[in-house]
This record gives structure tokens, C-alpha cells and sequence, in this order.
């Protein structure tokens, strides 16, 4: 609980701190004509509106199960950023669209100290917001979280480039205006690449697609261990918004008793929870270990496969 409050306290900080920093950079980008730093202050912006989808995924996602939802809200994490990656992708195609435009209209640029300042202060905030997050993110294993502290990394990176940008035109003169709409249009693309990334591997957790095979092979090797585990088969993980439902089929020597065979699954569905916190729920099945089920479906203690 402590850690999912860590989660929200900072996910809240992020919602104030791009309330200053978009408000900041979009007042100081009109008057010094930067469209780069407009662009830039437009994204904290929009990081201020998936911030709070974040918060809405997380505070439903710890909700209990109820009548209409007896598996849970966990998809609601899911569901959250699904939105964040499609206004990202949003915002990438408005940008991108400007940034053509001001490319061929020959806007100039005539960035000052004061623009200058805000896109340092954005990007050392944003960076530090940045592995903040995403220490909690992995702490948690909080995908919703990490899409968010991607996000914020975005937010820093187009920063610097608006710095860069910036300098380049106050040291080099008028000529290197198109700098400025030039660092529009690339971060454009760039973020828009992460979006796409954001929401493919959102619709893969929605449509019920299996996590790494890594992931897999570690929780597997917690089932075998436990005495009275002959075989197993149909073993399969699935992600239910940031955590994981597991279920498979357990072989146990068939002249137990009912209860004896249910002893023995509770113990590999603890063996499991206790090891993987991420994790949700472990379904088992209990079968007599037929040679039919060892040898042709599963997976062996015995060396069967």
C-alpha cells in the first residue's frame, strides 16, 4: 500500500509541476515569438492531462472487485494508458502540422534570456520528475507509471533541444530562424514514434497477449519445486493492466485424497504469490499425474515433456 502511495504522491507532484512549467513556457514562448518553446509549454500541458488520467487508472485499478467487475479494475491501468499514448500521438500530428506550416510561412524566431532560462528550468525538472518516476515504476512494476515517466522524459529531451535550438539562433543570428520551427517538427516525429510505442503495448495487455517469455520462464520454475508436484500442462500468464493472472493445469500422484491434492496446489499458488508480488491471482486446476498428461502435455519432474 506504502508503494502505491508513493506512486500517487509523485504522479501528483507532476500534475503542479506541469501546471507551472506549461503555464511558464507558453507565456515566455509568445512573447519572445518561439514556436519551438510554445510547442514545448503545449506539452506540459498535455503531460498535465494524462497525469491525471494516470491518477484515475491508479486510484481505479486499486479498487476492490464488485458484482460488475469480479476480476477486478486492474484494466483500468490499461484503459489509462491506452489515453495517454493516443494524446501523445495527438499532440505529435498538431505539432508536426505547425511546424510545416511555420517552415513554409518563414516565421522567425527572436528567443530571449528569458526563454532561454525556461527551457533549462523545464529540462532539469522534467529529468529529475523523470527518474523519479520511473524508480517507482519499477519498484511497483507499474507499467501505467512507466508510460507516464516516459512521458516526462519526452517533455525533458524536446527541452533541450528547444535549448539548443535557442542558442543556435541567438549566437548564429536571423538566418538560423528555421532552427527553431525545424526542432518543432523533429521532436514532432520522435515523440510521436514513443506514442505508437505506448499504445501497441497497451492494446497488446488488453487483448490478452502473454507477457515476455522471460517473465514466464521465472514464474514456471516456482511450481515443480514443491513437494507432491508431479507435472503440469496449459500453464499461461496473462497481464491484467499492471499486474499478472497465471492459471494452469497440476499434476499430482493420483491415489491422494481431494485434500491432499488441494494442499498441494495451495502450496504452489502461494510458492508463486509469495515470489512475484506482481502477480495477481494464481488458478489451478488439479489432475491425477496420468502418463496420458506427463509424458504428452506437460512439463516434468520426472523428465517428460
Amino acid at each position: 500500500m506504502e508503494k502505491k502511495q508513493e506512486g500517487l504522491r509523485v504522479t501528483w507532484l507532476s500534475v503542479w509541476m506541469n501546471i507551472l512549467l506549461g503555464a511558464l513556457k507558453c507565456v515566455i514562448g509568445f512573447f519572445s515569438h518561439s514556436a519551438a518553446l510554445m510547442a514545448d509549454g503545449l506539452h506540459s500541458l498535455v503531460d498535465l492531462s494524462t497525469d491525471v488520467v494516470a491518477l484515475f487508472g491508479l486510484k481505479m485499478a486499486a479498487k476492490p472487485w464488485d458484482d460488475n467487475h469480479p476480476y477486478g479494475h486492474h484494466r483500468f491501468a490499461s484503459l489509462s494508458s491506452l489515453f495517454i499514448g493516443l494524446a501523445l500521438l495527438g499532440f505529435c500530428i498538431g505539432l508536426i502540422i505547425s511546424s510545416v506550416h511555420q517552415l513554409v510561412d518563414g516565421d522567425s524566431a527572436d528567443p530571449t534570456w528569458p526563454a532561454l532560462a525556461a527551457a533549462v528550468l523545464s529540462l532539469a525538472a522534467k529529468e529529475w520528475l523523470y527518474w523519479r518516476t520511473r524508480r517507482i515504476a519499477r519498484q511497483e512494476k507499474s507499467r501505467l507509471l512507466l508510460a507516464n515517466a516516459l512521458h516526462h522524459r519526452t517533455d525533458s529531451l524536446s527541452s533541450a533541444l528547444v535549448l539548443i535550438a535557442l542558442i543556435a539562433i541567438m549566437i548564429g543570428g536571423p538566418q538560423l530562424a528555421f532552427l527553431d520551427k525545424l526542432v518543432g517538427l523533429i521532436l514532432g516525429g520522435w515523440l510521436g514514434l514513443e506514442a505508437g510505442k505506448i499504445i501497441l503495448n497497451t492494446c497488446k495487455d488488453l487483448l490478452d497477449t502473454a507477457p515476455d517469455q522471460a517473465v514466464i520462464n521465472d514464474i514456471r520454475e516456482h511450481i515443480l519445486p514443491v513437494p507432491g508436484a508431479v507435472a503440469y500442462h496449459l500453464f499461461r500468464v496473462r497481464r491484467v493492466g499492471d499486474m499478472l493472472d497465471v492459471d494452469l493445469h497440476l499434476q499430482v500422484d493420483g491415489s491422494l485424497t481431494v485434500e491432499e491434492g488441494h494442499e498441494i496446489a495451495h502450496q504452489v499458488r502461494m510458492n508463486i504469490l509469495n515470489r512475484h508480488k506482481e502477480v495477481l491471482d494464481v488458478l489451478i486446476h488439479v489432475e491425477p499425474a496420468s502418463q496420458h498428461h506427463v509424458r504428452e502435455l506437460g512439463v516434468s519432474s520426472l523428465g517428460g515433456a
